[in-house]
């Protein structure tokens, strides 16, 4: 793919950031405030501006520390992959990607698989249960994260795609 036509797609997309590469927190630190910024400009309002805030760090901070792609910067290990913020339909899309093995893949789909036939009574109970009872075995934040964009987003939808002897797991969150 040519420049122009990367280019070209990103706009066609409406696309107003995108980061693709090693992800670490360092980095998302010092992107942060440049991407609240843009949001601003592009969430419509306060509410939506947080959640679609707190939907990009949750998906960066899912690469940052389950992405099975893995490199070191400045003696820190970061996780590889690509997240992107976009209008799509008067609603901000917050899309991430990033490799995955295959147990990774099947919790994923089962976990998030069950979120999506929960009501919101529903999620608000999982989300208490997971405050009482910790997190999940092999997580390495509070297990929080896919319950809350459940719970706070207009909709969400995910998949896995295989591709040059890789999983990619996208994920993607309208607000």
């Amino acid at each position: 793919m040519n420049t122009d036509e990367l280019h070209n797609i990103l706009l066609k997309r409406k696309t107003f950031f995108c980061y693709s590469g090693p992800l670490t927190e360092k980095i998302l630190t010092a992107i942060s405030v440049a991407v609240r910024l843009e949001i601003g400009e592009n969430a419509g309002n306060e509410r939506a501006e947080k959640i679609v805030f707190g939907n990009f760090v949750e998906q960066a901070q899912n690469i940052i520390r389950y992405s099975s792609e893995k490199t070191i910067q400045e003696d820190e290990t970061s996780g590889v992959g690509t997240v992107a913020l976009s209008l799509s339909d008067n609603k901000v899309l917050v899309e991430a990607v990033n490799a995955v093995d295959e147990k990774q893949m099947n919790t994923l789909t089962r976990d998030l698989t069950e979120l999506k036939k929960m009501d919101s009574a529903e999620l608000k109970s999982a989300y208490r249960n997971r405050l009482k009872d910790g997190p999940p075995e092999g997580s390495k934040g509070a297990g929080l994260g896919f319950i809350e964009i459940a719970r706070k987003s207009d909709m969400w939808d995910f998949e896995f795609v295989k591709e040059h002897g890789k999983i990619l797991f996208i994920f993607k969150v309208w607000s």
